[in-house]
C-alpha cells in the first residue's frame, strides 16, 4: 500500500481523478483507497479500530460511476454523519467489484444506519447492504451487524 496523492480542494480532486484509472481499468486483485487525511486504510489505525464498513457489490466493470459518486458524496459532505466516515475502498476482483465505506464508531447504530441509508439513496442502489465491525472482519463467517 502506498499513498498516491493528497488533495484538499475540489480542483485538486478533479485534477487527480481525471488522471487515474477507474476501477474497471484496474487489474484484478487491485484495491484503491480514498481516506481522510492522516487516516490509514487499516483496521489497526486508531481512528478506524472501533469502526466498521458498509459494502456494496457490483458486477465486473460496473462500479465506476458508483465509485465516483461515493467519492463526491464523501468529499462534498453529503452525509448527516459525515464526520464518522473515514474513507472509501474499491476492491477489484476476478468476478466482481466491491465498494466499502469505512466509519469510525461501529457502536453508534443510529449514525451507521443513517450513513448506510443515505449512501444507498445517493447511489440508487437497490440491493441490501450490510455493515460489519472491523473487529469481526478477519472472521470469514462474520455476519453483518446492520443491514439497510
Amino acid at each position: 500500500m502506498r499513498a498516491i496523492h493528497t488533495f484538499s480542494t475540489v480542483e485538486d480532486f478533479w485534477s487527480l481523478y481525471n488522471n487515474i484509472h477507474r476501477p474497471s481499468k484496474l487489474a484484478s486483485g487491485a484495491d484503491f483507497y480514498c481516506f481522510k487525511n492522516k487516516i490509514e486504510p487499516k483496521w489497526e489505525d486508531p481512528v478506524c479500530a472501533n469502526g466498521g464498513k458498509w459494502t456494496m457489490t457490483f458486477s465486473k466493470f460496473k462500479s465506476d460511476t458508483c465509485w465516483l459518486y461515493t467519492l463526491l458524496a464523501m468529499i462534498g459532505e453529503q452525509f448527516d454523519h459525515g464526520d464518522d466516515i473515514c474513507g472509501a475502498v474499491v476492491n477489484v476482483r476476478a468476478k466482481q467489484e466491491k465498494i466499502s465505506l469505512w466509519t469510525k464508531n461501529a457502536a453508534n447504530e443510529s449514525a451507521q444506519i443513517s450513513i448506510g441509508k443515505q449512501w444507498k439513496e445517493l447511489l440508487d442502489y437497490k440491493e441490501t447492504i450490510g455493515y460489519i465491525f472491523h473487529v469481526d472482519a478477519p472472521d470469514r463467517n462474520a455476519r453483518n451487524k446492520y443491514t439497510v
